[in-house]
Order: structure tokens, then sequence, then C-alpha cells
């Protein structure tokens, strides 16, 4: 698959490396949403067996794995209870954010029939928490993947987004860690300006 890849979209910006992470699945009936990130890329340039260095052992991903850990502990969630997934399965030589115009085109055109064909095993109201604003830029439509993180974790705009408005034709909650510069606030769970929108994200993981 790496070749094909790579015959796509040229070499210069896309590793050459195989396995890609494994995914990681408890358990189709234990899987109340589906965890999904951008790319295993990292600047340390590290291999993974499993998405987002689960099992790795190597303390350099700890905290890493603890905050996204904590976020889904914020909405009575655990890794024994969400089915974990990049979009973009393959390696990059540059992280995400270095990297947006080659891994937009590369999600779009290559990865997201795949990873909705993959995500067929699950029933469609089965959400998916995006982890990143690029998922939400590449994944949505018809102005959905225009709106802002804020607009969303203030409660002004209302989750989660349709599956008839995405490309991966499932609900998708927008379920981030970073901080927002303009109001210097984090969007990870643990804060409590968020209250309100982590209770709306739990009442549609719970159904």
């Amino acid at each position: 698959m790496i070749s094909e890849i790579i015959k796509q979209f040229g070499s210069e910006k896309i590793l050459d490396y195989t396995p890609f992470p494994k995914l990681w699945n408890p358990g189709t009936e234990k899987v109340k949403a589906i965890y999904l990130g951008c790319d295993p890329s990292n600047k340390s340039q590290d291999r993974f067996e499993y998405v987002f260095a689960l099992k790795s052992g190597n303390p350099r991903y700890n905290a890493f794995l603890k905050s996204h850990g904590d976020n889904l502990s914020a909405i009575n969630l655990g890794w024994d209870s969400v089915y974990v997934q990049n979009l973009c399965q393959n390696y990059f030589i540059e992280e995400t954010s270095k990297n947006l115009k080659l891994w937009k085109q590369v999600a779009r055109e290559f990865w997201i029939p795949r990873l909705k064909e993959e995500l067929q095993i699950f029933s469609s109201n089965i959400p998916v928490l995006l982890t990143s604003q690029y998922l939400l830029e590449v994944l949505a439509f018809d102005g959905y993947e225009k709106i802002p993180a804020f607009d969303f974790y203030n409660c002004d705009k209302q989750i989660p987004i349709p599956a008839q408005k995405n490309h991966l034709c499932k609900p998708l909650i927008p379920f981030y860690r970073g901080r927002n510069p303009r109001i210097n606030e984090k969007y990870h769970l643990s804060n409590e300006r968020w209250i309100e929108y982590r209770n709306s994200i739990v009442k549609v993981v719970e159904g």
C-alpha cells in the first residue's frame, strides 16, 4: 500500500515505511465511540506497533497518552471502550501541522474512502471523536468544516455533526485538547469552562 501512496503523491514528504501502526479495538461489542487521530508521524520519528503509541512502553509518550486518556475519562470513556485509528495511516516525514497541504490531499483522495469502509463494522449511531480541527476540515461539508472549535465548545453549534454532513457517514464530535490563543483556554475537557459541552458529549455517547 505504501508504494501506491508514494506513486500517487510522491516521495518527498511521505516516509517509505511499513508496517503502519495497528488499529486499537477492545472488541467491537465494547466500543462506544471511535477515537480518530490525524496520522502517526512524530518529530522523534518513532515507529509504533499501535496507533497513538498505545502499549509502546516508551516514556516519551506517557504525558501524551495521559492527556488523551484523561480527556476520554471526562466523558466516562477509556481505552477499553474506544476504537482508535488514524485517518491517514501512513507515516509522513513531517508532523501534520507542518504538512497540511499534502496531508489534506492524501486524506481526501486516498484514506477517507478506506476509513469509511473500515468503520462499517459499527452501527450508524457510534460517534467519531475528532482529536484535531484538521480532521473536521477534511471530513465535514456543507459549512460544518468551517466551524471554529470555540463555537462547538461554547455550545453555539449543536453536536454531533450529522452523518449526512460528513464523508464518514457517522456522527462527528470535535474532541480537542489544544489551546485557543484568543481566549487563552485549553479545549481539554478537564477545563470546567466546557462543562456544558462535556455533558452534551456524554449524552451523545451514552445515547
